[in-house]
């Protein structure tokens, strides 16, 4: 399928994807620095948690729970830039 796109509509959709990507950028530096805090609190490095974690080797706190979750939230963000 071919897709066919007026020249006139071309700035706006670059300025569109480039407003995107400035806000995926924004959220990728927002979510690292609040995983950061948990690897500061707790004094270990996200991917060595994600293990023990992910294997149950861990508790199940909230805070356990939300690092998890920025973690994940950080792959879809990278993957969508």
């Amino acid at each position: 399928m071919d897709i066919v796109i007026s020249e006139d509509a071309v700035p706006l959709i670059k300025d569109s994807l480039n407003r995107e990507i400035i806000l995926l950028e924004s959220k990728i530096k927002i979510t690292k620095m609040e995983i950061k805090q948990f690897e500061d609190k707790y004094h270990r490095i996200s991917s060595e948690f994600q293990k023990k974690f992910d294997k149950g080797e861990i508790g199940d706190t909230q805070d356990f729970f939300e690092w998890w979750g920025l973690i994940k939230g950080l792959g879809t963000l990278e993957e969508r830039i």
